[in-house]
Order: structure tokens, then sequence, then C-alpha cells
């Protein structure tokens, strides 16, 4: 236990992919906006999502997780819940009343039960129906799932050899490609399925938290040139935008996520080592803190356009309203992390640690107790 936690001392903070955070949920934004709505900027920033979050995860909970240790595995569980679901049940709240503005599309009936399904954070398991009533909220469905199953994987996947770990995901990644290409395109059960479905999105994740065990093992082994690492930053950002621009080619089941895969972890992976100019830029701390208020952001952006673009729908220029709604879900997201999310994270991980985590219990390490 002592080695774990002078291993997660050495660890430095990642501004540069924190920043990324901010980029990814603008690219969300847009595409609710029909600003590059052709290129589909809102999955792209959603896979985004997922694979810097199990890099993240791996980064930060390797060492801690490594061993099988009920403490930490609470810890680490109650850390998620109190990250995550104060921010998602006041945005929950603060979406219901829009469906009292809307013609429904389903039976009452069907609302209560999506309601529980989305309270409970298991809605995006159910293909059929609305699937958030905040928009967004359906991502964190994923995540929760994500979340539940990352110890295990840590655990026991990790047990494998790192060569056989790529080839199983790479495997996993190539059949629903495959199945990607032989599910029609246009069905609204295929959007659910490579859209929303988290046995799919994990795909994701995963690449995401074996990226993060490549990058803790080659860290430090890298030739620290500045040029070198400012060229691979161009190069990684230009296959991305290639990638971005070519992506009208393929067929809408890929689309969702599957085809970004490659240039998301080339980016994550070349940026994490912040040694070149665009690593330098990306660490202004304008663009840290537009980093630490996106989960912020994203959540509550869907409602500013809900309510105003799409529900009010002003008489004023359009360019106009999306600006607003911009500046006014940036603002909102500035005092949400200050006066809500971050005051109720720390007060949510406190109740449940004292609740589900014993004060004053020992943790055994071989005979001895810290």
């Amino acid at each position: 236990m002592i080695s774990n936690i002078k291993n997660q001392k050495k660890l430095v903070i990642l501004d540069t992919l924190t920043s990324f955070r901010f980029f990814a949920a603008l690219m969300v934004y847009l595409y609710h906006v029909g600003i590059g709505a052709d290129y589909k900027t809102g999955y792209l920033g959603v896979s985004f999502f997922f694979i810097l979050s199990g890099f993240i995860l791996v980064y930060n909970y390797k060492e801690k997780l490594n061993e099988f240790d009920p403490i930490q595995l609470k810890k680490f569980y109650i850390a998620r819940v109190a990250k995550i679901y104060p921010i998602h049940l006041f945005t929950f709240l603060l979406a219901v009343p829009y469906y009292f503005f809307i013609p429904l599309k389903h039976e009452s009936f069907l609302y209560i039960f999506q309601a529980i399904t989305n309270i409970a954070l298991i809605h995006s398991f159910i293909p059929f129906g609305n699937v958030s009533f905040n928009g967004v909220s359906w991502s964190l469905s994923d995540e929760m799932f994500f979340y539940l199953l990352f110890p295990f994987i840590i655990y026991y996947g990790f047990k494998l050899s790192l060569v056989n770990s790529l080839k199983l995901i790479g495997a996993t990644w190539i059949i629903t490609l495959l199945l990607a290409l032989y599910l029609p395109s246009e069905s609204s059960f295929s959007q659910w399925f490579f859209y929303f479905f988290p046995g799919i999105r994990i795909i994701e994740f995963l690449g995401g938290m074996f990226l993060g065990a490549i990058y803790l093992k080659v860290r430090r082994r890298f030739y620290k040139s500045f040029l070198l690492f400012s060229s691979l930053e161009v190069m990684s950002i230009l296959f991305f935008i290639t990638m971005v621009f070519i992506s009208p080619q393929f067929t809408q089941n890929l689309r969702y996520g599957l085809i970004f895969i490659p240039s998301i972890l080339l980016i994550i992976f070349v940026f994490a080592f912040q040694r070149g100019f665009l690593s330098k830029l990306f660490s202004n701390k304008l663009f840290v803190y537009l980093g630490n208020i996106s989960f912020s952001f994203y959540m509550v952006h869907n409602l500013f356009l809900s309510y105003i673009m799409f529900l009010w729908k002003p008489n004023i220029d359009q360019g106009f309203v999306i600006l607003i709604c911009l500046l006014l879900s940036t603002l909102s997201s500035s005092l949400l992390y200050h006066f809500l999310e971050e005051p109720m994270r720390k007060k949510v991980k406190a109740i449940l640690e004292e609740r589900f985590i014993a004060s004053g219990k020992t943790i055994k390490v071989g005979s001895k107790a810290l």
C-alpha cells in the first residue's frame, strides 16, 4: 500500500488533456446547434470523452486498484458517484419541465418509466422511446457502466500481457466494425446499439484504458525532444482532422464512434507527454479552467438550447441565439462548478465514505496493519 501511494505522487497533472475536455464538449455543443453537423462532431466529442475517461482512470487508479483492496474499491466507486450524480440529478430536474411544454410523443407511463431509468442512470440500456430527459445524460449511463467494470478490468484484464490485451481489443473492434457494416445504418435499433448501448461503447473506454497502461510503461523512455513532439502533435491533429473530413464517406453505424478511435487514441497518447509547442499552448490556464468546468458545461448546454433555441425560438438572428446560449452555458457551468459540482462532490464523497467505509478501520498488508 505504501509503495502504491509513492507511485501516485510521481504522477504529473496532465493539463493538456484537461483542456481537451472542453474542446470535446464544445464539439458536442456545435453539433447540437447544427454547426458541423455533416461531420458528426457531436459523436466525435462523445468518443473523445469515453476514450479519455479510460486513459485518465488508468493513469490515476492503476496502482491503487492493482490489488483487490475492498477499501480502495469502495473509495473508487464513491468518488465516481460523487462526481457524476449531483450534477446529473440537478440537470434532470431542470429538464423535466420542458416536457410539459412540448407535445408528448409517447404514452405517459413510458415517460414515468424513463424518468426512473434516468434517475438510476440505466437508461442507455433501454432500446426504445426517448433516451434521456436531459439529452446528453445517456452518456453518464454508459460511464457508470464503465466505472462498474473498471476495477475488475484492472485486476483481471491487466493480468494478461499487453500484447494479448491489445490483440483482444483489436479483434473486438474489428468484429464490431464488421457488425456495423452488416446492420442497416438508418434503423432506430442501429442508432441505439452503436451509439447508446454501453456494451458497444465500452470498446472506446477499453481502448483508452490500455492506452493508459502503455503510456505508464513508456512515458519515461521517450526521447525528450521539443521538435520531435511538436511534429508528432501537429501530425496527430492533422490525422484527426482528416478523419473528420472523410467521415461522411463511411456508413452511419461507423460514424457513431468506431472509425474515430485510432485518431483519438493517437492524439491522447502524443499530448499526454506535454512536450511540444501545442501542448504548451493548450496548457494555458484559461484552457485548463475551461476543461475543469467542461462536465458542467456538457450537462447544462442542452438545457439552454432546449428552452431558448428549440422552445422559445426568439425572433432574432440565429447566430446571435447560438452565441448567447454558448455564453450562458459557459457562465452557468462556471457557477455550477464552484457552487454545486465541487462542493457537492466533496460533501457526497464524505457522507458515503462515512456510511460505507468504517471509520478507524485498519488496512492489513501481510501481517501488519496501517
